[in-house]
């Protein structure tokens, strides 16, 4: 599979837009903490990670380093795009529209 990011970005603002034109201009996480897979684990389905090398995320921190770079505090860096999956994944599975 190959992925044009120039798709992506017009996937992702189509998806923005429609959360603004249901009134959806804020958003309330609740949530903080999260299990996170390492990559090697990831997308190895078949077998189960082992419990041991399971972690912890935290949406506070994702956002606090997302915000930053919103801001121009920090550069952007292609990692950050984790950060913001997480994000994007609480915000996805609380809202039905």
């Amino acid at each position: 599979m190959k992925i044009q990011l120039s798709d992506l970005r017009r996937a992702a603002n189509a998806l923005f837009d429609h959360l603004e034109r249901t009134g959806r201009t804020e958003l309330e996480v609740t949530e903080d903490f999260y299990w996170s897979i390492p990559e090697k684990h990831l997308y190895s389905v078949y077998t189960p990670p082992p419990e041991s090398e399971l972690t912890m995320g935290q949406l506070s921190d994702d956002w606090n380093e997302v915000e930053k770079i919103a801001s121009g505090q920090r550069p952007p860096t292609a990692y950050a795009l984790v950060w913001l999956s997480s994000l994007l994944r609480i915000i996805g599975s609380k809202l039905i529209s």
